[in-house]
């Protein structure tokens, strides 16, 4: 058999991180950046949207960073909405908008070797596409929980094409795994490794010298949230929890966007952040609290676990996979009462506190040794010189 040398990949992505936006698509970005390091040429198609265009014009741009990727091309389409109205299902015409967008910006990328799509129904469809077109390997990274029972009779037909039809798909969990194989996907093309933190930059760092750089109180308990500001991930279940009575001396920090914006007298930060500063929020914090009700495999809580913070977070399968008893506390997301006695118990037991923290960074450095960008790539080359 003759071993083919892979030199190039574009990847397709719905998320990437610009400069009015930095934040948006960190993970896939350091993939790009692992890949790069380890002699790949790698192209980026990230189309972004018109609405978060028109967002930007608002916003301050951050001349002063830059982002991985050989060439990266963010072509603009129309997003009207990821909702249904009536009959009319707009997050379908919003996805096919994207498709266009990346078939349009990929007439302007050299061919790579493969093709590398994030996100199922987006930049999975997208890659499947230009694979077929230019008779190139496509790859799709799934970190989503797909919710089978939820999708549509259209939506479940057109993520069963998808799958059948890709040379290898990456999922973060043993559950995103059986439910790609239920779709069709044969077991060998399926790589499982979940979400690692970079411990380079994750790492535990002085937590009074943190608040000080940030101007936040030195002697207040402190927990923090990261993600999307959405039903899903649970913000404003942590703000009840604030505003309960026996955490009237505990104050939020919460790092995201979206429609549910937690605002009140115990919220110390409530916005984005600039991603190279998210170790420092991170250690200022007494611990991190995230009560979403569904998730793949969550990137915050690998970091925050990096960072030694002890996790309270949700009692569901995806969950479980990434926070033992030895490093957080789970809890049912939906349930006030539950919320409140685990934040309350780690806040009044420093000992406990403390244990949970540094059993977590511990994890993550185990986990972390063997780069899952890396294991990716060396994934992929396996597949497509065993051909």
């Amino acid at each position: 058999m003759v071993t083919k040398e892979l030199k190039r990949a574009c990847i397709i992505t719905p998320t990437y991180p610009d400069k009015f936006f930095i934040e948006r698509g960190a993970f896939v970005e350091y993939l790009v950046r692992i890949w790069i390091e380890m002699g790949m040429h790698v192209d980026v198609v990230a189309p972004r949207s018109i609405p978060n265009i028109i967002r930007s014009i608002t916003r301050s741009k951050q001349s002063d960073v830059s982002f991985a990727g050989n060439k990266i091309t963010y072509p603009s389409y129309l997003s009207v909405s990821n909702k249904k109205l009536g009959f009319l299902d707009l997050e379908s015409i919003s996805r096919k908008q994207f498709l266009k967008a990346s078939k349009r910006a990929l007439k302007k990328v050299e061919i790579p070797d493969f093709y590398y799509g994030k996100f199922l129904m987006r930049g999975g469809k997208a890659a499947m596409d230009a694979g077929k077109q230019t008779n190139r390997p496509a790859f799709v990274d799934i970190g989503e929980h797909l919710l089978l029972d939820e999708l549509s009779k259209n939506d479940f037909c057109e993520a069963k094409k998808i799958i059948q039809a890709m040379d290898g798909i990456a999922c973060v969990s043993d559950q995103l795994a059986s439910e790609v194989i239920h779709l069709g996907a044969h077991p060998d093309k399926v790589f499982v490794y979940p979400n690692t933190a970079d411990i380079k930059r994750f790492r535990p760092m002085d937590q009074q010298y943190c608040r000080r750089r940030l101007g936040l109180p030195l002697n207040v308990p402190i927990i923090i949230f990261v993600g999307h500001f959405i039903e899903r991930k649970g913000p404003l279940r942590v703000l009840s929890s604030l505003n309960n009575p026996r955490l009237r001396n505990v104050k939020g920090i919460f790092i995201g966007r979206g429609s549910q914006k937690p605002i009140g007298h115990n919220v110390l930060h409530e916005g984005p952040v600039l991603n190279r500063d998210l170790p420092l929020w991170l250690n200022a914090a007494d611990l991190f609290v995230l009560p979403t009700q569904n998730e793949g495999h969550c990137n915050a809580i690998n970091e925050a676990m990096a960072c030694g913070l002890p996790i309270i977070s949700s009692d569901i399968p995806e969950i479980r996979e990434q926070v033992s008893e030895e490093s957080g506390i789970l809890v049912n997301p939906n349930y006030q009462v539950q919320l409140v006695e685990a934040i309350s118990k780690l806040i009044e037991d420093s000992t406990l506190r403390e244990r949970l923290g540094k059993n977590g960074a511990q994890i993550q450095k185990q986990r972390s040794s063997i780069n899952r960008a890396s294991e990716i790539l060396q994934w992929i080359k396996n597949l497509m010189n065993a051909k």
